[in-house]
């Protein structure tokens, strides 16, 4: 039989279909219908269907939102007074026909969690609280009057209610354990099951359960205690409840409008015994789940006995045809025996509850919950009676080892070692055998013979307890196994180490487990001989070989070639000295600088040293600079200069009594050069140097100072671009210009010192605008021999010089640290970038821009592709050292996009959105033009529907885009299409959506689409806080979801 609601729209209906209104029509139909064998529909499927008609009557107020928002902003204390809820005489009657249907499953919530929806249930318990309280409320509050709550149907259906509330949070927390989610997930996706955590009713209603926990236990304890009467009363018969019945549900009739259940119909009645057994069972589940062990014990036993009280009233009275506790049959409790005899075990209450004995699985579990008191013997007992599957055993040996390796407790000394034999024992007797058992191994190769004794100490109970054949074929395998592979237990110590545990049965048991005949050709093969048994020849046994007439002599060539070979591996400076003052009291013959090729001291170091005397100074500078060199080289600053500090002190001592000028030159160049590897020290460990930056620009501005000052010794170029590089991370702007080495970092300097001055808005800084236009321009300002074609005879030579030049701005480049100073430069090639291309669409944007000209001339000497590049490497290392600096990662988007690279472009601007606005909590400043970017990106990846989406983002939203991109075919998509609308807030694009589905002929998503449009928040009559918390918190879902799907 088909059940049609009359929904409009459907097509023309069966002759085998019957209305809904019939079941109205004759009263006798849906108790038929229902007492059928196999009910097509079911039970279930049919209050489904009465209650999701009544949920989507656009008069009915969704279930989700009679759900109370706990995490939505508080409301005035003169909101919060609950209005009567108003119905439809339709609405009303579907809500008695699903209540009367519900009466039929004798209530069980069981069935309810089993095979209804998560909204369905919720409604369903609010229908049958409306309808017992006759239309008071839906939802139970705080403070109920004691005049409604003396009624008996209204006691019953609060209870009902609020067994539900505790039982749903543990319900929804189990199938999330149960089962998987979808391989890909696409954000808005419609998943079958309503416990899915994507399921936006069911987070409120959790959240309502989780917020309402503590009324709903107060009432149920309530109730417990108006039906547990105190022993000193001496209550006799139990009190009876009735259980509302089918009959007790009456519709309303053509004449009147009022609702009048008869209550007292029907005669199911249960005992207080019952009622009070499944509260307490459901309070125990609650307090379960929730690791309140000490109340959960409480209510278990209250459970157990009033079972007990139930059976034996039922043992005297019956209950109906039954005349024992008929478990899974009863008129209200749904639990089973099994249930509550789980949970008394569970709960450690087995031996005083069920005077059971604990199995062997919970002692262990006990044991290592006490610090692994008494394990030795659980398992020894498991090896008789194999109990506890090997896994746990296995995880046991872990956590002791895991425990004794990390000092969380004390355990014994061997307890490891005997809880791995007696392990080892129970895998010999499941068949396994030592060589495809690596800790076995492992174990027997670290502890040694004395892991032999544990094992025979831990397999003498079970070889003397009753085996099976097949326990000693097991064991004959493992041990045949164990004499001849790479453990090599000797076969001949097997009865020894017997008689020690198993006595006179030795003999008898070293039989059984290895024969009389595999010992013998055990003993005979060479290969399984034993190494203490071999003849060795004495003089291998012993470190002393006597040899006459050798007479011992040193041979001063080699001792100083040792020395040599030492001084070149040397890796420190007092190795260096101690090698050199060895080696000048065996006066060697030649300069010991000269030894190694790879001694190349940095500039002019070379010929300062060999400008000195022949002596101690000259050698030990040589060598200490040069290995400073290589340390440096490698990228080893910090050792490098920890070298080369040594040679400038020791310079410095000898230039206090010496007045040489050669010294003094050397005394220069070396501090220089220590200047330079502290600042290549700072700029790697850069931010967390531990260098006085004030201190050291200053010698900064000595050094290029000196390069000025006309002296005839001065720093080598790249020391004064070192200088100059520092002195711009330092924030020392105001050192000047300069014209040769440093001039880039001098010009960005000043434009720097400029913009903090705010000097910038009217003065340009030209110097590092023609510097750096200089670096990208193609064009040669000599002229050149060109050949018959027409073409440069040197071709080669310019675009080497061009090519040298960048690859020298690059480098400079990347020594950029300061963020002024990163931000500055980014905004001149933004800007060149911007002139070049000629294209706002294409355009980078970034703070300073304007600053620059804007104009270039001769634009077609320049490549805009060397600009992007120098970018993109100057942006990936900033980013390393400040990744939540927005503007630079929106600029990374820019550059990405400019490259053709939409995916790539759309990651960085969802990236710069969220670093702007704590994960999208709050919104981004830059956001509107963020996301208009993010938009190209997305009609550029074929995804036009979040695109429409983030039409919205804007300040005004752009509907000529997200029109065009709703108006994509279907086939031209591959996003998630309408599963988006759940992140659409504005009314325009929705009813857009609406129509369009509408003319395509698509029902389902027209059907969504019309879902989202009449969200109650959506409303265009609600305030402007409501709707802007509305769209709020629709902008963060479609922006984690993006981000989801691109960044993580």
């Amino acid at each position: 039989m088909d059940v049609d609601l009359l929904r409009p729209g459907t097509v023309p209906i069966s002759p085998d279909t019957v209305l809904w209104f019939e079941f109205l029509l004759d009263p006798t139909l849906l108790k038929r219908h229902l007492s059928k064998p196999n009910p097509e529909p079911t039970a279930c499927e049919l209050i489904e269907e009465f209650v999701s008609v009544d949920s989507k009557n656009t008069n009915s107020k969704p279930a989700s939102e009679r759900v109370v928002d706990v995490d939505g902003p508080p409301s005035p204390p003169a909101l919060t007074i609950q209005t009567p809820l108003q119905f439809t005489r339709k609405q009303l009657a579907l809500k008695i026909l699903a209540l009367k249907v519900a009466a039929t499953l004798h209530w069980s919530l069981d069935v309810f969690e089993a095979k209804l929806p998560p909204q369905t249930q919720h409604q369903l318990m609010q229908d049958l609280v409306y309808m017992a309280t006759d239309s008071a409320f839906a939802i139970p509050p705080q403070d109920i009057p004691a005049d409604l709550l003396q009624k008996p149907q209204v006691q019953f259906a609060l209870t009902l209610y609020h067994r539900w509330v505790l039982r749903f949070p543990v319900k929804a927390a189990l199938f999330a354990k149960s089962s998987k989610m979808a391989f890909v997930h696409m954000p808005g996706m419609q998943v079958e099951s309503g416990y899915s955590p994507m399921n936006q009713n069911f987070e409120k209603i959790l959240r309502m359960c989780e917020a309402a926990r503590m009324q709903s236990i107060r009432y149920l304890e309530t109730v417990i205690a108006f039906y547990e009467p105190l022993p000193s009363l001496h209550q006799k018969d139990s009190k009876k409840i009735k259980v509302p019945v089918m009959e007790a549900f009456v519709h309303l009739t053509e004449d009147s409008d009022e609702i009048n259940h008869n209550w007292n119909a029907g005669d199911v009645i249960i005992s207080q015994y019952e009622l009070a057994m499944q509260i307490h069972f459901d309070l125990c589940y609650n307090y379960f789940f929730y690791g309140q062990h000490d109340l959960a014990k409480k209510h278990i036993l209250g459970c157990r006995e009033n079972s007990n009280m139930l059976e034996k009233e039922i043992a005297a009275s019956g209950y109906g045809r039954h005349k024992v506790m008929p478990w899974g049959e009863f008129h209200y409790a749904s639990m089973t025996k099994e249930d509550i005899l789980g949970y008394i075990r569970s709960l450690n209450l087995g031996f005083e509850v069920l005077n059971e004995e604990p199995s062997l699985l919970q002692k262990l579990q006990d044991s290592i919950a006490n610090h692994y008191t008494g394990i030795i013997a659980i398992l020894q007992a498991d090896n008789l009676a194999r109990e506890i599957p090997m896994v746990h055993r296995e995880v046991a040996e872990l956590d002791i080892q895991g425990s004794a390796s990390s000092g969380a407790f004390t355990v014994a000394r061997d307890l490891l070692n005997r809880v791995s034999a007696l392990n080892a024992v129970r895998y010999a007797l499941e068949g396994g055998i030592p060589s495809t058992h690596p800790d076995f191994l492992n174990k027997f190769k670290t502890v040694g013979v004395k892991f032999i004794d544990l094992l025979f100490w831990a397999i003498s109970p079970v070889l003397m307890s009753n085996l099976s054949e097949a326990d000693w074929e097991h064991l004959r395998i493992f041990f045949l196994h164990l004499a001849t592979s790479q453990c090599r237990l000797r076969v001949d110590k097997i009865e020894d180490y017997l008689k020690k545990y198993v006595g006179d049965s030795a003999e008898t048991i070293r039989r059984k487990l290895i024969s009389d005949e595999h010992v013998n050709e055990i003993l005979n093969d060479p290969t399984n001989c034993d190494d203490e048994s071999m003849d060795l020849p004495s003089e291998l046994l012993t470190d002393y070989w006597d040899t006459p007439d050798f007479e011992v002599k040193t041979v001063p060539e080699l001792d100083i070639g040792r020395l040599k070979k030492r001084l070149v591996d040397a890796s420190t400076a007092d190795d260096v000295r101690m090698c050199l003052v060895k080696l000048a009291m065996m006066a060697p013959a030649s300069p010991l600088w000269k030894m190694s090729p790879s001694w190349k001291p940095a500039g002019g170091l070379a010929s300062a040293l060999t400008s000195l005397p022949r002596g101690f100074l000259q050698d030990f500078g040589y060598v200490v600079s040069g290995a400073a060199r290589a340390r440096a080289e490698a990228g080893c600053a910090r050792t490098a200069l920890s070298l080369l500090s040594v040679l400038e002190n020791e310079g410095r001592n000898q230039l206090g009594s010496d007045r040489d000028p050669n010294l003094y030159r050397l005394c220069r160049q070396v501090s220089w050069e220590v200047l330079l590897l502290q600042i290549n020290v700072v700029l790697s460990e850069w931010p967390h140097h531990r260098v006085n930056l004030a201190s050291l620009a200053t010698k900064c501005k000595g050094c290029i100072a000196a390069a000025t000052s006309g002296d005839g010794i001065v720093p080598r170029p790249q020391v004064i671009e070192a200088c100059w590089v520092l002195l711009v991370n330092a924030c020392e702007w105001e050192g000047g210009a300069a014209s040769g080495p440093g001039e880039a970092a001098a010009a960005l300097a000043a434009a720097c010192l400029e913009l903090q001055r705010g000097k910038a808005a009217r003065k340009f800084p030209r110097t590092l605008w023609d510097y750096v236009l200089a670096v990208y321009c193609n064009a040669t300002t000599t002229a050149v021999k060109r050949n018959a074609g027409g073409m440069p005879s040197h071709s080669r030579d310019v675009p080497s010089a061009a090519v040298d030049m960048r690859n020298s701005f690059n480098a400079f480049l990347a020594t950029l640290r300061e963020p002024l100073a990163v931000s500055v430069m980014l905004s001149l090639l933004a800007r060149i970038h911007n002139t070049l291309i000629d294209d706002s669409a294409l355009e980078l944007v970034v703070e300073y821009t304007n600053l620059w000209p804007a104009t270039i001339s001769n634009m077609n000497n320049y490549n805009v592709k060397h600009v992007l590049e120098s970018i993109t490497e100057l942006l990936e290392r900033s980013l390393k050292l400040y990744p939540y600096n927005t503007s630079w990662l929106r600029m990374y988007g820019d550059v990405e996009m400019a490259c053709g690279r939409w995916s790539a472009a759309l990651r960085r601007y969802l990236c710069s959105l969220a670093a702007g606005s704590w994960h999208f909590a709050k919104r981004a400043p830059d956001e509107p033009a963020a996301a208009r970017r993010a938009l190209r990106c997305c009609q550029a990846l074929g995804a036009p529907t979040q695109a429409a989406a983030l039409a919205q983002l804007p300040d005004e939203p752009d509907y000529a885009a997200a029109f065009k991109c709703f108006a994509e075919k279907t086939n031209n998509a591959c996003d998630a299409m309408d599963a988006y609308y759940g992140c659409v807030w504005d009314g325009t694009l929705l009813e857009v959506a609406v129509a369009l589905h509408a003319r395509r002929g698509e029902g389902g998503r027209r059907a969504r689409a019309v879902r989202a449009a009449g969200a109650l928040e959506l409303n265009a009559n609600n305030s402007e806080d409501i709707q802007r918390e509305a769209a709020a918190t629709r902008r963060a879902r479609l922006l984690r979801a993006l981000t989801n799907q691109y960044v993580a």
